[in-house]
């Protein structure tokens, strides 16, 4: 019979232990803690659980990256990028005038508070407590920021570039104007910004809108048929369509009656897949704080984001104005 020192040791799971002493950090009462990396199964999560909930992020291109700036190459004169090998030589101007988009990361932060109580209180899961709500908190924030973002401290919004009602411009978001600030009316002008996009598009394209936006469009009839634009989705999960393209709606997009800078934009039809592009960090940290916030504990959670337009081409708006 072996002996208690002979018997082989049972191999520990590293991440069941990082948990453990996530909790343990979280929990204890030690003074003048430094901050830790939340676990890679909790930050995974979180990281997972913000996509769902934001309408932007989920519909656009997203990279993990370590470094603080991600390099994007663009092709800034859309000229077609394969073809056939041949024996003719290609001139320099036949090629692709390319350029980069630098997408520069920026520390996006959560405080949740909790009460001395819930963490004394062994019934309770806190790392879940504590892990919902970053969750939310950072949602928040980060669908704002791609919408409205200065691209200073935070991701540049694809709201903040400016709109060319004219006709498309290089570095500007092409719009079609489709009445008054106020109201959403005119059918021509839906289908006008559906057709606006190009067709290599519109596999993955989407309309995004407020709730408020779409209540307008939901009375639209096509002037002819007399049959309503908008169709409900029949199926749990299943979003309504608007020409046959799904509806996001997006809570942060203007309402029909909010004016910036003279103009409401409400909509927009685009592939946001080609179109925006963010980046971010997989690690989160996190550091506790009893003394800011007292009678309760606030836990300052950060992670580092970037996002910006990498193709204005694959993106469309409705102008009210």
């Amino acid at each position: 019979m072996r002996t208690l020192d002979e018997r082989p040791t049972i191999p520990t799971d590293p991440s069941s232990m990082d948990i453990k002493r996530f909790i343990s950090y979280l929990k204890e009462n030690k003074i003048d803690q430094e901050e830790m990396n939340i676990p890679v199964s909790i930050s995974n999560s979180i990281t997972n659980r913000i996509q769902a909930l934001s309408p932007i992020k989920a519909l656009a291109r997203v990279t993990l990256t370590t470094s603080d700036r991600l390099d994007v190459v663009v092709n800034s004169d859309e000229a077609e990028e394969s073809g056939w090998v041949t024996n003719e030589i290609i001139r320099s101007d036949e090629l692709a005038s390319i350029s980069k988009v630098s997408i520069h990361l920026h520390q996006l932060f959560a405080k949740p508070k909790v009460a001395h109580s819930l963490l004394e209180d062994h019934s309770i899961k806190v790392e879940e407590f504590i892990k919902d709500k970053i969750t939310t908190q950072m949602a928040a924030s980060e669908n704002k920021s791609f919408l409205f973002g200065d691209g200073i401290s935070q991701p540049k919004g694809i709201l903040t570039y400016d709109i060319s009602i004219q006709q498309a411009e290089l570095g500007k978001i092409e719009g079609i104007v489709g009445g008054n600030i106020g109201a959403i009316s005119d059918y021509s002008k839906i289908v006008e910004l559906m057709e606006a996009l190009p067709s290599k598009y519109l596999c993955g394209a989407s309309w995004i809108m407020s709730r408020n936006a779409a209540s307008h469009i939901r009375m639209i009839k096509d002037k002819t048929t007399q049959k309503f634009l908008w169709q409900n989705s029949i199926a749990h999960g299943v979003p309504d369509t608007l020409l046959g393209y799904p509806v996001v709606i997006c809570d942060d997009m203007p309402k029909v009656s909010e004016e910036r800078e003279g103009k409401c934009i409400p909509v927009l039809f685009a592939n946001l897949f080609e179109g925006y592009h963010i980046a971010e960090k997989p690690s989160i940290t996190i550091l506790k704080d009893p003394y800011n916030s007292k009678p309760f504990i606030e836990f300052y959670a950060t992670k580092r984001v970037g996002g910006d337009v990498v193709n204005f081409e694959a993106i469309k708006a409705l102008v009210l104005n």
